[in-house]
Formats: structure tokens, sequence, C-alpha cells
């Protein structure tokens, strides 16, 4: 089959003179026909916007449209402000791939049905090989994506050449690995996200830049590699991250290694997106998408095992502390007032409390762990040991506490 998608949408729309679009199953536009002075409201936003508004697609979503057999008449109710829609579902194999539309004015006759119908047909069809190609393609990734992030450099040496071999991946490349980790929040219905799903759709098709995804059960990882003389800022690398990152819904979190100079030397980047996915789940302060080179000193903290005894100087302090009387605000107390230098104007505002609040709980801090403030190495000591703590899940990263 010769016809594209777009080929066979604008065919439909000459042959019947009206407009024609198909959306996948979540009413996504995939392909538009020109208008015909049929459009309205919502047609047009939907091709300018490549979507329809969250509450007219659960409304439609509601109506059943995915048990539809054939072509379908939906009546919209005039506060919708859009023109009634004819609706043929798109299917391939027993499986649903999106629907075709028709603005219908009241001039679609059954033959204009029967010719949706069989374009509908033509087009799941065409989805269900892109679906295959894409499924083939998406493991194919996964397994080079895994491969060239091994500890093992025979592994990473043979996976390179594969990936060339292959045209998935140029053969003077830069690289940079993230790490995507889906967060769940209390008040969630429990369901997690499709991480396959997610690598196909954002897997390219292309070379410059590809972009390779490996879904595992707890994360994403994505692999990026640009030409070397191309390579985007650090800043583009983490807005293509942030918008994969929005593909997941709900919250996640996520670390984006550093460029690396050859695909070999993928598993370095990754080490680092490990280290700051790590630094976005513990530590206050960051945002959701945390690049590596943006870590500074925490970067070096995170890659210390904080069980390991040699540290225990620096985290015996912070025992008592937090199993003192308030202890939570104490530790943030703490946190804020070492993060801010020992500012006491500054970590009163962040705190919003009254400076003698703060240095009421600061004689308290010091009593408590039985350091000085006003000595360099004691503040070192707790605040080493407080950042040491979080990037080990030992303080939980909550609001900066209020007035108390």
């Amino acid at each position: 089959m010769s016809e594209s998608l777009q080929e066979l949408v604008d065919a439909l729309a000459e042959r019947l003179r009206r407009s024609v679009a198909l959306d996948d199953p979540a009413l996504h536009l995939i392909a538009a026909s020109r208008h015909f002075g049929d459009e309205d409201a919502v047609r047009v936003q939907s091709v300018l916007g490549r979507g329809v508004d969250p509450e007219l697609q659960e409304w439609v979503l509601s109506l059943g449209i995915a048990e539809l057999d054939g072509p379908h008449r939906i009546d919209v109710p005039e506060h919708i402000g859009a023109k009634d829609r004819i609706c043929a579902p798109v299917r391939c194999a027993g499986l649903l791939l999106g629907y075709l539309w028709l603005i219908d004015d009241g001039q679609v006759s059954d033959d204009d049905l029967r010719d949706a119908a069989l374009v509908a047909d033509k087009a799941g069809v065409i989805l269900y090989r892109r679906e295959l190609f894409m499924q083939r393609r998406q493991a194919r990734s996964g397994a080079l994506v895994r491969d060239l992030i091994s500890a093992d450099e025979p592994t990473r040496v043979a996976a390179e050449a594969e990936g060339i071999d292959e045209e998935l991946l140029l053969p003077a490349a830069a690289v940079s690995v993230s790490v995507i980790r889906p967060v769940d929040e209390p008040g969630e219905d429990g369901t997690a996200p499709d991480l396959g799903q997610v690598a196909q759709q954002v897997t390219s098709m292309g070379v410059d830049p590809a972009i390779l995804c490996l879904p595992r059960p707890h994360d994403l990882v994505v692999l990026v590699a640009h030409a070397r003389e191309r390579a985007p800022s650090a800043s583009a690398l983490r807005l293509l991250v942030g918008s994969i990152v929005e593909r997941l819904g709900g919250r996640a979190i996520a670390g984006v290694g550093a460029w690396q100079p050859s695909l070999v030397s993928a598993h370095e980047s990754y080490q680092q997106a490990l280290i700051a996915v790590r630094a976005a789940r513990f530590l206050p302060g960051l945002d959701d998408v945390v690049p590596w080179d943006s870590l500074g000193v925490y970067g070096l903290l995170a890659k210390l095992d904080p069980h390991d005894l040699a540290l225990g100087a620096h985290l015996a302090p912070l025992t008592g502390l937090a199993a003192s009387r308030n202890g939570e605000v104490l530790l943030a107390t703490a946190e804020t007032f070492l993060d801010l230098a020992g500012s006491i104007q500054r970590s009163a505002e962040a705190l919003h409390i009254h400076r003698a609040t703060l240095y009421q709980r600061l004689a308290r801090i010091e009593e408590v762990t039985g350091l000085d403030l006003d000595d360099g190495g004691d503040r070192l000591t707790l605040h080493l040991g407080l950042k040491l703590a979080r990037l080990a899940g030992g303080v939980p990263r909550s609001r900066r506490p209020g007035r108390s």
C-alpha cells in the first residue's frame, strides 16, 4: 500500500468536499485535510493545537466511541459549541488504532459513510504496520541502550558498531543519557505510567538526533546521540527530557547526564544521570529535571556511600537531632541556615519566622548535637551529614517549616 495517511485523508476530503481528520485513540491529531468552509472552533483548535480540551476529550470518549463497529453520527450538545460529527473507528487485527472524523452538516449520504468506512479500514492497515514497525524498532533500540550503558567495554564497543551498521546511530556522535523515574504521589489512582508505550512514542526515526529508549520496571533510560558539531546546549537537552517527563503524566523526576564525546562513553553519562535522579529525589530546592552539570558539590557527595562507616562522624549528630522534640523542624532549620551560608536574616525569611525564634532554634540545635555553629568545621560536619542523610533517604524531602 503506497498511500500515506495524509494522502488518504486528503483524497477522501476532496471526494466528499468536506474536511476530514484522523485522530489516535487518545484524540490527538494524526492527519487533517484542508477545510471546505465546514470547520468549527474545535476543528481549528485541533489542527492548530494538535489536540482538544481535556473536558471535551473526556466527554467524547465517554460516548463509547471505542466500541463502535462502523461510522456513527454523534449529536453534539449546543453548549459545547461544536458541530455534529461522524466518527468512524479505525481498526486492524482487532486493535483500535484511531478515529476518522467528518463534520456532519446533515448532507452526508450513505455512500459517503461507506466511503469513510473504507478509508478508515485502509488507515487501520497503515497504522497497524506502523505500530509493528515501531515495536520492532523500540525493541532493538532498547537493546542498544542497555549495551551502550553497560559497564563492560567490549559490550559497548560492539553495540556502537551494531547501532551504526543498522543506521540507528551516527558514526561520530556525542551522547547524553537521562534516567526518568515516575514518582508515586498520595491521592493518585495507583495506575503506573506505561513506560514502554512512552518509549515507543519518543524513540526517533532519524539519526541526528537519535533518541533511543530503554523502558525498565521502575524507570525509563533515554539516550540522545547527536552529531558532535551540532550537539544541542544543556538547556535544550533539559527541555527535551522535560517534554518526555510530561508525556508520562503525573509527577516524574529525571537526572540528565552530561554530553560525552563518543557512544562508547555513554556509560559515563548514565552514571551521572543515576546520581542526578537520586539528588532530584532527596535534595530540597532542586527541579524535577536535574542536569548533572548543575549539581556542583552535591554531585560529588552523591557518589559517596552514606552508610560507609568512615562517614559515621558526619551522620552521628543528626541522630539525636532527629530524635529530639520537634526534630523535623530543627533539621529543616539547620539545613536552611547552612544552605544560606549562616545568614540570620535570609534564613528567618525563608523559614517565615522571627529572628528571635531562629536564634532559639539554633541554640537548641547546638545543645542537641554538641556542635558549635560559629565553628567552620562543625558547620561543615553538620551540613555534610544533612546532605548525605538526604541522599540516603534518611531525611524526608519536606517543605520549609512555618512559624512555631
